[in-house]
C-alpha cells in the first residue's frame, strides 16, 4: 500500500483559498475589551497625568502659610472684654507686622519658591511676630490672632527645614561675593547706627523733648536685633568663603550659599515689615534704618543665582 493512502488533508499544502477561509487567532492584548479598557482607563490617565502628592515639607509649608494668612483676619489686640470690634492683624495695629505675615502666608500658599527662599520668608515672618509680641507685652491684651500667626510661622519654618533636607536635585547656586558683602554691611550698619523712628517733636525746634531718634536696637523698636544677627552671620560666612575657598568642599560651599540666601530673604522680610508699618502709622517721621536694611537684604538675596 502506498504512502499516499495515509496522507490526510492537514498534511496537504494550504492553498490561498484555504488560507483565506481559516479564521485568524486574536493577538494578545488586541481584543475589543482590551481596547475599550485602554481608552477608558489608560487614555484617561494619560490625559490627566499622574496624581502628584505633595511632600511632607510642602504640606507643612502650605498649612503654615494658610494659618499665617488667616491669622491676620483675626484680632491681634483685645479691646474691652470681648475683643470687639475686631482689631485685625492687617492694618496699623501691628506696626506692619500683620501685613507682612499676611503677604508671606499668601506667597507660601500660592507659589512654590525654592527651599532657601521659603525658609527665609518663614523665618522673617516668625522673627517679626516674636518682636511684635515682645513690644506689646504678654500682659497688654494680645488676642488669638497673634498666636495663630506665630504657630503658622513656626509650622512653615519646620516645613521649609524638611524641604531643605528632602531636596535631592537642588539646583546649584553661585554667589557674587561683593554684592552680598555690601548688602550684609548695610544691614548691620542700619540695625544699630541709623535712625529707625524719629519723634515727631524732633522736627520742630521748640518742641524737642527727650530722645530725638531711636535706632533698631532701642527698646521701643527691637527689629534691629534679628537683622543684626542675620547680617553678622552672612559676614562670617563670606569671610569663611574668602579665606578657605580653595579647601572647601563643593557640597559645603552650596550649603553656605543656601544659608546666605535664607538670611538675605529674612532680612528683607523683617525690614519690609518696618517700612510698611512706618508708612501706615504716619505718626512718627520716617527713619532711614529700615530702608537701608531692606536694600541690604535685597542685595544679599539678589547676589545668589542658580548656576
Amino acid at each position: 500500500m502506498s504512502d499516499d493512502a495515509f496522507t490526510t488533508g492537514s498534511d496537504e499544502p494550504m492553498s490561498e483559498d484555504t488560507a483565506a477561509q481559516e479564521p485568524e487567532e486574536p493577538i494578545a492584548g488586541s481584543s475589543p475589551e482590551t481596547a475599550d479598557e485602554g481608552g477608558e482607563e489608560g487614555g484617561g490617565a494619560g490625559m490627566a497625568g499622574p496624581l502628584e502628592i505633595p511632600s511632607t515639607g510642602r504640606l507643612f509649608v502650605v498649612f503654615g502659610g494658610a494659618a499665617m494668612a488667616l491669622s491676620t483676619l483675626l484680632s491681634w489686640l483685645e479691646v474691652g472684654n470681648d475683643s470687639f470690634p475686631n482689631i485685625a492683624g492687617v492694618g496699623v495695629s501691628t506696626f506692619g507686622v500683620g501685613t507682612i505675615v499676611f503677604l508671606a502666608g499668601l506667597s507660601l500658599v500660592l507659589r512654590r519658591p525654592s527651599s532657601g527662599v521659603t525658609m527665609g520668608i518663614a523665618l522673617g515672618a516668625l522673627g517679626s511676630t516674636l518682636v511684635y509680641i515682645t513690644l506689646v507685652g504678654l500682659d497688654n491684651g494680645l488676642a488669638a490672632g497673634v498666636w495663630v500667626g506665630l504657630a503658622g510661622s513656626a509650622i512653615a519654618v519646620l516645613g521649609a527645614l524638611i524641604l531643605v533636607f528632602e531636596e535631592e536635585d537642588r539646583p546649584q547656586l553661585q554667589l557674587r561675593s561683593p554684592a552680598a558683602a555690601l548688602g550684609a554691611a548695610l544691614a548691620v550698619v542700619a540695625s544699630f547706627w541709623l535712625d529707625w523712628v524719629l519723634n515727631s517733636s524732633a522736627l520742630i525746634a521748640d518742641r524737642r523733648t527727650g530722645e530725638e531718634a531711636f535706632n533698631g536696637l532701642h527698646s521701643d523698636v527691637l527689629f534691629g536685633f534679628p537683622i543684626l544677627i542675620l547680617g553678622g552671620i552672612v559676614l562670617v560666612l563670606l569671610t569663611e568663603l574668602t579665606s578657605l575657598q580653595t579647601s572647601l568642599a563643593k557640597g559645603r560651599q552650596q550649603w553656605i550659599y543656601l544659608i546666605i540666601q535664607m538670611a538675605g530673604v529674612a532680612i528683607a522680610v523683617t525690614a519690609g515689615s518696618n517700612v510698611v508699618g512706618l508708612m501706615m502709622l504716619g505718626v512718627f517721621a520716617f527713619g532711614s534704618g529700615p530702608l537701608v536694611a531692606l536694600v541690604g537684604g535685597v542685595m544679599i538675596t539678589r547676589s545668589i543665582k542658580e548656576a
